[in-house]
């Protein structure tokens, strides 16, 4: 990756940046990884973050933010609602579960999904994507009462499996890329059953629909758990 790791215009590309160097084990310089990070922890408190310690989206972010994976998403909420979790997920994996604000603003989530047991009991908040940032969040920040909600919401994808390897409204590339990210057997039995569509979306894909190379990283990492 050539450039900086932060891009003050955007939460969401610093965070890939960061998730891709992660993954990549690229070499930056610790300085330019904790000038990232603190600008993060920074958007904790701006105005148009989504709730207590969420990283705020930039203007550009509402205006041209696509999933780390390349897909586009959806509305101004599901924007403000996925960085802010996959800021929590950026904090905890390279300073700790204890980082600023994680389990703070993921326990202030989990309260929050409580209020309504109909979607909470699926292991769902708000749409498919949110889901999938809020299991990763989760994840990555060790919470014991977030651990439920996790194996409730994977066990509710085995219930909506389509007939196409994939899942009901579930966009397929980000689901491969957060479930490989899960290291539980709920999401390896939902890896497995996706396997051939994986292995055969990852013979096609294109640079061109996977700019930050981290949907190719999410197919590679789930076929090397299946």
């Amino acid at each position: 990756m050539a450039g900086k790791i932060l891009d003050k215009s955007s939460l969401a590309t610093t965070l890939w940046n960061l998730e891709k160097i992660r993954t990549n084990n690229t070499k930056y310089s610790q300085k330019e990884i904790d000038e990232a990070l603190n600008w993060i922890i920074k958007q904790q408190k701006k105005p148009a973050r989504y709730g207590l310690c969420f990283a705020a989206p930039t203007d550009k972010d509402y205006n041209s933010t696509i999933l780390p994976t390349g897909e586009k998403m959806k509305s101004r909420a599901c924007t403000a609602h996925l960085l802010g979790e996959e800021a929590f997920w950026a904090l905890a994996k390279w300073r700790g579960p204890d980082a600023t604000g994680v389990k703070i603003g993921l326990t202030g989530m989990l309260g929050r999904a409580g209020r309504y047991p109909a979607s909470a009991d699926k292991g769902r908040y708000c749409c498919s994507i949110c889901s999938l940032a809020f299991w990763r969040a989760l994840r990555a920040s060790g919470l014991k009462e977030g651990q439920y909600f996790i194996e409730r919401g994977l066990s509710t994808m085995s219930l909506i499996r389509d007939s196409k390897r994939g899942w009901k409204s579930f966009q397929f590339g980000y689901s491969i890329f957060a479930l490989s990210s899960l290291e539980h057997p709920l999401a390896d039995k939902e890896l497995k059953y996706a396997g051939g569509r994986i292995e055969r979306s990852l013979k096609h894909l294109r640079a061109s629909s996977d700019p930050h190379g981290l949907r190719m990283f999410g197919f590679e990492q789930a076929l090397s758990r299946v």
